[in-house]
């Protein structure tokens, strides 16, 4: 009998120094994520602008991308992208009422859609 309760005990300061150590990781766990999900947003907030030319210039030369698309925003700046013709990558670029011209996005596999005819649904 005085084995079992030892042996009881051993398990029980096992079983809790195993929960220890797995809430410690899991606080390391959720630690890390949030600091990394603060640099993305960080991150992600920032723009980066240049002068309009040499900005498409860059795009046209390094990734082939031209523009597919573009849009009249209600504060006057004009929203563009621009895609590689494979649709490798593409950039979102916003070119406000002062010329400043910055890149709000860019990525990987873009996929065009087709423009939806007037009163049908898809």
């Amino acid at each position: 009998m005085l084995n079992f309760i030892h042996l009881t005990r051993h398990s029980i300061v096992r079983d809790a120094g195993m929960r220890s150590v797995i809430s410690f990781g899991l606080a390391v766990l959720f630690f890390a994520v949030t600091l990394v999900s603060f640099q993305v947003t960080d991150a992600s907030a920032q723009s980066v602008c240049f002068e309009r030319t040499a900005l498409i210039k860059h795009l046209s030369g390094k990734f082939e991308e031209a523009p597919v698309a573009a849009g009249l925003a209600a504060n006057g700046s004009v929203l563009e992208v621009f895609t590689s013709p494979d649709g490798l990558t593409w950039t979102i670029v916003l070119t406000q009422p002062n010329g400043a011209t910055c890149v709000m996005a860019s990525g990987e596999s873009w996929t065009g859609l087709n423009k939806r005819k007037k009163g049908k649904m898809s």
